[in-house]
């Protein structure tokens, strides 16, 4: 990955302090491993000695990466470094022993639960990896995100002075002449073609794009083709789960082309007409710009980054319902003028991350760490009590909503935490008002109550940083799902008449702790709840 990069070695004077690297696994083509050869392009081009030390490497990155176990020998006391984490790493003792100052940037790490069910021990490894997160925490003195999503993820874990870097992207490694028999192939029927790009693994929901997909051909354009480009391993549980997909559907025209070359890429752009993703977590997608760079039209759901990736172009869904997805799809076909709007939009967004723009607001990012001005983080005020109360901010006049505001008004100190009812886009401010803290959610809100709802990131890093005691209303959500085991021991869940226990299943150590929310008796989990709290905080100070 070669980049244009913007010349500012000093004219002369003290040389630079080192500013190195360290990241678990260097791999070409990889999007952690081109962040970080850009930043070391960049670091040298300004004067920095700058090295990149890696646990493991591919072949093609030999020459590249040094051993990370050589990393606390070779750090002196007055260099920098900047810790990349996005998967578990394993490298926390490493650390430990590694003079210098230290600041993280964070890719982001896909949510367990995107893997549950498919694979086990990918799921682990991103639960270890944000134990990592938490336990990396301490020993950094700033903190850099791809975007404003994962910047809140690591405000609520309370990393210091937290900032976003834009992503940098070689434009020209999109510029590859198209393979012109693919390319024929794919045009010569007439088809309309949809295309994906990426990895076959459950956080992508391939199986949503082939559903989506039957859908549209079935319902509008008998005459179309859906493309899947990237790795697809047959022998795992989701490999062996999307050929069944597909078999089930019996979608004519479905190309799994598997892992192709950047020749055989540029001719499925150059003949698709729509790019749809469905995938549930993005820290950034970089194959929806290189879509938008080769003019193509994006269906993108709006989970993650998704929309600050598109920057508020393309068509961003708040849902991922096969007949939903397949009607946009049919609009966007017979919708000439539309195509063009949106060609055009994507072609503005893509202006503000040209390499010269990328590399200043870089370097602007980075001063502040490199420069070792320190930039004091206001200590968050402790809560006395987290009510998480997932509904509050789409549905406010709900049963749990309505029990969430009794309780933060009768409970002094107490924090309401729900989710940001829409997308977001930009810059989100955790605290809206009053105390009343809303949290992105990892997917779009559904529009429908009866819905579950989705997990968040960032309010389940609150909360197990949280010393606070914490009350679920809604105890079979997916923030209590996800939460609980870390928050067990000062938990407590209520749940409407007809929910389910959840996480807080009858029989189970947490049973005690389940109440139900009785629309004759409203006000019996209020008098409980205070009185158990109190109980708590003076078992607490005794122990």
């Amino acid at each position: 990955m070669v980049f244009g990069l913007l010349s500012h070695r000093p004219a002369g004077g003290e040389p630079l302090p080192a500013v190195h690297q360290l990241v678990p696994r260097l791999a070409w083509g990889d999007a952690v491993g081109n962040q970080v050869r850009y930043l070391q392009a960049l670091l040298r081009d300004w004067g920095h000695p700058s090295e990149i030390f890696a646990d493991q490497w591919d072949a093609s990155c030999e020459q590249q990466a040094r051993p990370a176990s050589r990393l606390p020998r070779e750090m002196r006391a007055g260099d920098m470094l900047l810790v990349h984490h996005s998967f578990e790493s394993r490298l926390v003792p490493l650390l430990r022993r590694t003079p210098g100052r230290k600041a993280l940037v964070y890719h982001n790490i896909t949510p367990a639960r995107l893997f549950q069910g498919f694979d086990r021990k990918l799921a682990l490894a991103c639960t270890a990896a944000r134990d990592e997160l938490l336990a990396l925490q301490p020993m950094m003195e700033r903190a850099y995100a791809y975007s404003h999503f994962s910047a809140e993820e690591l405000q609520a874990a309370e990393y210091p002075a937290v900032s976003v870097l834009p992503f940098a992207v070689d434009w020209r490694a999109f510029d590859v002449a198209p393979d012109e028999a693919l390319k024929a192939e794919l045009l010569e029927d007439g088809c309309v073609n949809i295309l994906f790009v990426g990895r076959a693994v459950p956080s992508k929901r391939i199986d949503g794009v082939l559903r989506a997909f039957t859908a549209y051909q079935r319902l509008y354009q008998p005459h179309s083709r859906l493309i899947l480009a990237g790795y697809l391993n047959r022998e795992t549980p989701y490999g062996a789960a999307l050929l069944g997909v597909k078999e089930l559907l019996g979608a004519g025209r479905v190309r799994l082309l598997g892992r192709v070359s950047a020749a055989q890429l540029s001719a499925c752009y150059a003949a698709a007409t729509a790019y749809l993703s469905l995938s549930r977590h993005e820290g950034f997608g970089v194959p929806l710009l290189e879509a938008m760079y080769r003019h193509v039209p994006v269906v993108a759901y709006g989970a993650a980054a998704v929309p600050e990736t598109l920057g508020g172009t393309g068509i961003t869904t708040l849902t991922d319902q096969p007949e939903a997805i397949a009607q946009v799809l049919a609009v966007l076909e017979r919708r000439q003028d539309l195509r063009q709007r949106l060609i055009a939009g994507q072609q503005e967004r893509l202006r503000a991350l040209s390499q010269e723009t990328v590399a200043v607001q870089v370097r602007e990012g980075l001063r502040p760490f490199l420069e070792g001005s320190k930039r004091p983080s206001p200590a968050p005020s402790p809560a006395s009590v987290e009510i998480v109360c997932p509904t509050l901010s789409r549905w406010p006049q709900a049963p749990l909503s309505l029990l969430g505001q009794q309780l933060a008004a009768s409970l002094p100190g107490a924090r309401l935490c729900t989710l940001h009812p829409t997308p977001a886009s930009g810059p989100s401010e955790l605290k809206a008002e009053g105390n009343v803290w809303r949290f992105m959610p990892d997917q779009p809100l559904p529009a429908d109550a009866a819905e579950p709802l989705p997990g968040s990131s960032s309010l389940e890093m609150a909360l197990r940083r949280s010393p606070a005691p914490v009350v679920f209303l809604g105890a079979d959500t997916e923030v209590a799902r996800a939460a609980l085991p870390y928050v067990a021991s000062r938990a407590w869940g209520i749940r409407e008449a007809a929910g389910a226990p959840g996480a807080f299943a009858q029989g189970g150590p947490l049973a005690h702790r389940l109440l139900t929310l009785d629309a004759a008796t409203p006000d019996t989990p209020v008098a409980f709840l205070r009185e158990a709290l109190a109980t708590f905080r003076r078992d607490h100070a005794r122990g």
